[in-house]
């Protein structure tokens, strides 16, 4: 049996069209969702036309959102995986023996792969070998993809990079390198559905951040807000915002500030069809996300990464540069930006190749 094992937002978006492939071929497949975002992932669900999970593993529909919900889940999660091992996988993996398919860094990832090798399932880990080469940026994310690539049986590199580094880890008898992101495979879907209703007929930029270590900290957060304050001096702003940055930018003044700035639209999380034509559209993006970083790059839209350091290689010195929080760097991405374009490349289908590799225990 194929177990996959998903929780947040951007592991349903990178997994979505694995599913799919699934789907196409007739494979039989456990679809578990751990319920980080609960509260985002049913909406997803319907957007990629997938079938409703075999299994919650959290009641509430409501996102995990603040550090002290996360630890208390952590911390109930590991006690299930300790003392009721039969339990789990009677409940999680239905009794079935396998593969458990995990995705990326997030605290689902670390949870999927405890509660898979405590139940003797092989792991293969999607979106292995991403490394930043610090345990702190970012953080806890780093750590726990070198626990999940440590552990992991079967390993998806997204990269020629992604796959050398494992190379040089150690790791090259269980890796393979599927020649590009899943996330290819999931803008080409959103392209083909997209919802273009909308769209401002002005030229626009969207930003959007959500980082731990920018929204709490209060001097990349006001660097920030300067910086959406000089682009809305010549363009519109449409800024995308997660609960937690939304909360954030209230502590600190900023929120009224912005909502009364004509320029700067102010806008909750966007359905992901209608948030790829956002986009689609916008002059350039400004994001700490790692998932729009490579979305801007399958899209060719200019891109500044509002992060000390990136994991992804997608776009760097093409389309996108990285900020590391310099105002340097910043003025530099605005002299760059007539020229940050992707060079043309062919699309990989990086989907289909794991599913190929995942056929043994269909």
């Amino acid at each position: 049996m194929i177990h996959v094992f998903v929780g947040t937002k951007a592991q349903f978006i990178k997994m979505a069209p694995i599913m799919q492939e699934l789907d196409r071929r007739g494979a039989a497949y456990n679809f578990i969702d751990a319920g980080q975002h609960a509260g985002l992932t049913g909406d997803l669900v319907r957007q990629f036309h997938l079938r409703e999970p075999d299994v919650f593993l959290r009641k509430e529909r409501t996102n995990v959102e603040t550090i002290a919900e996360a630890i208390g889940w952590t911390w109930r999660s590991l006690g299930q995986v300790a003392f009721k091992r039969k339990q789990v996988s009677q409940r999680v993996f239905r009794g079935e023996s396998g593969v458990c398919l995990i995705h990326g860094d997030t605290l689902t990832t670390l949870l999927s792969l405890m509660y898979a090798k405590r139940c003797g399932l092989e792991v293969a880990h999607v979106e292995a070998g991403l490394r930043s080469y610090s345990l702190v940026e970012p953080f806890p994310e780093e750590i726990i993809r070198l626990i999940a690539m440590r552990y992991g049986d079967l390993l998806f590199a997204p990269s020629e990079w992604a796959f050398e580094n494992l190379c040089r880890m150690g790791y090259r008898a269980k890796s393979v390198n599927v020649g590009g992101n899943t996330i290819e495979d999931t803008v080409r879907y959103a392209q083909k559905h997209i919802e273009k209703a909308g769209h401002s007929l002005e030229p626009y930029v969207v930003v959007t951040i959500h980082r731990v270590e920018t929204i709490y900290s209060r001097s990349r957060l006001m660097m920030v807000a300067g910086l959406v304050e000089r682009i809305a001096r010549e363009r519109k702003v449409t800024f995308v915002l997660h609960e937690p940055t939304r909360r954030q930018l209230s502590r600190f003044g900023l929120y009224d500030r912005f909502s009364q700035n004509p320029a700067v639209e102010l806008l909750p999380l966007q359905p992901y069809l209608h948030f790829i034509s956002l986009i689609a559209g916008a002059d350039y993006v400004v994001t700490d996300g790692g998932s729009i970083q490579e979305e801007t790059f399958a899209l060719n839209v200019p891109c500044l990464i509002m992060r000390s350091k990136t994991e992804r290689m997608e776009g760097l010195g093409e389309n996108a540069y990285l900020a590391e929080f310099y105002p340097k760097q910043i003025e530099r991405f605005f002299d760059l930006l007539p020229s940050l374009r992707r060079r043309r490349v062919e699309r990989s289908r990086p989907s289909s190749v794991i599913v190929d590799h995942l056929m043994a225990w269909a």
